[in-house]
């Protein structure tokens, strides 16, 4: 009996540990980006980099889904987005991105929950800092997130980033010359 309550115990301690050294979705992508970027500058891009990137920008994608896209909002930002998002770190140190992609993550959740008391100039301010680290400027996207409605203002921010952070994630340089 004394083995089972102390094994239990040991479960415990083992869960609640675990719980509280998880790690955040974005701050994992953070990680990954900023690691990818240093295999990327010594060893070139592979198909194993580009997969590996692809699947963490899918899962914090995936905890952000679904997103108030509006039509054009993809031809809009791709043509404007400079850097993949590997490149960004010259302008965007990997802890803030991290704590910004997390930010986002919950305050999307907060959103979905109608839970409306969200910061939305922090949250502009984060998008903004990412978005002129990949080369936008977020005054060219006001057409897209011209509201009063703070809600509708907070998804279409998170919107808008989302789709820049999938976009810079595939994007390449060739694609704009040659479609030039």
């Amino acid at each position: 009996m004394s083995t089972e309550i102390e094994n239990r115990n040991i479960i415990d301690v083992f869960t609640n540990y675990e719980e509280e050294e998880k790690i955040k979705v974005g701050e994992a992508l953070a990680h990954i980006l900023a690691a990818a970027s240093i295999v990327i500058d010594l060893e070139g891009e592979s198909d194993e980099v580009k997969n590996t990137l692809r699947k963490y920008v899918d899962l914090w994608i995936s905890k952000v889904s679904p997103i108030d896209y509006s039509p054009g909002m993809a031809e809009v930002i791709g043509i404007r987005i400079k850097k993949k998002i590997t490149d960004i770190f010259d302008e965007l140190s990997e802890e803030e991105l991290g704590e910004t992609l997390d930010f986002i993550i919950d305050i999307k959740k907060k959103l979905d929950k109608k839970f409306i008391e969200i910061n939305v100039i922090d949250l502009e301010v984060r998008v903004e800092r990412i978005l002129r680290a990949l080369g936008i400027d977020i005054s060219e996207l006001k057409q897209f997130f011209t509201f009063s409605d703070i809600e509708k203002r907070a998804n279409r921010l998170i919107s808008l980033l989302t789709v820049a952070i999938g976009i810079a994630s595939v994007w390449d340089e060739k694609w704009i010359v040659e479609s030039q």
